[in-house]
């Protein structure tokens, strides 16, 4: 199968060894496989030092793919640099999460690719954080607390106020877990932060999470957690960590994922998960190859269906088209506590949305046709693997 053969090319990279590829790989499919999920460049490293490729065509493609991923990645790194450079001489705290520090754990770091990189500010930096991003180039993608996209050519970064900004269905507890995450953080560089790092695992864990409560999350966000793992068990403090996703209803999904992490990846954990169904992961295997990285291929109105407290077609809708005044103040943060700004914010809205038009129709069109059937079996699916 694809799927075990993909994992085994995952697991010999992480371990730094040579695949054992039992069966014929469908270069093609694998191909296809690595470059949705984002990580074609580990695919390129695997056989440029193994030579696992027979196809001159996609040998090629992954040479090109192997160099400019270095190079691109450099250049990313490099603006950073110069970018946290400047907030620390304007004595701006900051920390960036997942890419920035996951990519020291790959065998080869400028391999892990990243979209964008995502840094934690204080809230009361946020105008002059802005003000720094301008004055060096960047142009404002997205504004609206509590997190705010810039881009600079390949340079996107994502700046935060609050680490976590979805809820993921389980109460605002797991938005104020990180509301702290500045405080307990490490000093890197200049006025950078390092995550604290339990806090950083229960980051990636969650940012998981959200990821497949809304859409769907790839293999290359669980062999995050598994490099993490890998590298830091031993000063991990599993049981604080455990704990803490109990507090969050989480646990069963936080043993489900370690668990797979250990099937997938061969990843030693320094303790024994005996109450998990193995049952629970094919279904999760099979989930996590059927889209891209985020999930973007799925279809939304399954979802929505699923995680609308109603459960309802005509709810969804309605939420859709009139979203109630706290889902619209969740969105517009200058709304909140000045109910007399409501209207600014569906004027912003309208602009907001005025090419997003043909998207909004065709998913109006896919809840009123959704089969509820397909939606009962999602959510046994997503309560399975502990969501």
């Amino acid at each position: 199968m694809t799927e075990n053969i993909v994992l085994e090319i995952l697991s010999a990279f992480i371990h730094n060894r040579k695949p054992c590829l039992n069966g014929d790989l469908h270069e093609g499919k694998a191909f296809y496989f690595f470059y949705i999920q984002g990580i074609l460049p580990v695919l390129a490293y695997m056989d440029k030092k193994w030579d696992i490729i027979k196809d001159e065509n996609i040998k090629k493609s992954l040479v090109d793919c192997y160099y400019q991923t270095i190079a691109d990645n450099c250049n990313k790194i490099n603006m950073f640099e110069n970018l946290s450079q400047k907030l620390s001489e304007n004595k701006i705290p900051h920390m960036p999460v997942k890419g920035w520090y996951v990519r020291s754990l790959y065998p080869v770091p400028e391999l892990r690719t990243f979209g964008d990189i995502d840094i934690l500010i204080n809230k009361q930096d946020r105008q002059k954080t802005d003000e720094i991003f301008i004055k060096n180039g960047y142009s404002v993608k997205e504004n609206w607390e509590p997190t705010y996209t810039y881009d600079k050519g390949l340079s996107k970064c994502e700046v935060h106020t609050e680490l976590m900004d979805s809820d993921l269905g389980k109460g605002e507890q797991v938005i104020s877990y990180f509301s702290n995450a500045l405080e307990t953080a490490q000093k890197d560089v200049g006025e950078r932060f390092s995550p604290q790092k339990d806090l950083h695992l229960m980051y990636l864990f969650c940012h998981l999470a959200k990821h497949l409560y809304t859409g769907g999350a790839g293999i290359r966000m669980y062999m995050d957690i598994a490099l993490f793992l890998k590298a830091h068990s031993e000063t991990l403090d599993f049981e604080k960590i455990y704990e803490d996703s109990k507090k969050l209803h989480l646990d069963c999904f936080l043993k489900t994922v370690f668990f797979a992490c250990s099937e997938w990846f061969e990843i030693d954990l320094p303790f024994e998960i005996n109450d998990i169904n193995p049952d629970r992961i094919d279904p999760l295997k099979k989930y996590t190859f059927g889209a891209d990285l985020f999930g973007k291929t799925r279809d939304k109105s399954i979802i929505s269906l699923r995680n609308d407290e109603a459960g309802s077609k005509k709810s969804v809708l309605k939420d859709t088209l009139f979203p109630d005044a706290q889902k619209i103040e969740e969105r517009y943060k200058f709304v909140k506590g000045r109910k007399y700004l409501l209207p600014v914010a569906w004027v912003a809205r309208g602009f907001v949305n005025l090419t997003e038009i043909p998207q909004k129709l065709n998913y109006i069109k896919k809840v009123s046709n959704a089969d509820m059937d397909s939606v009962s079996e999602y959510d046994e699916f997503i309560s399975n693997i502990g969501l």
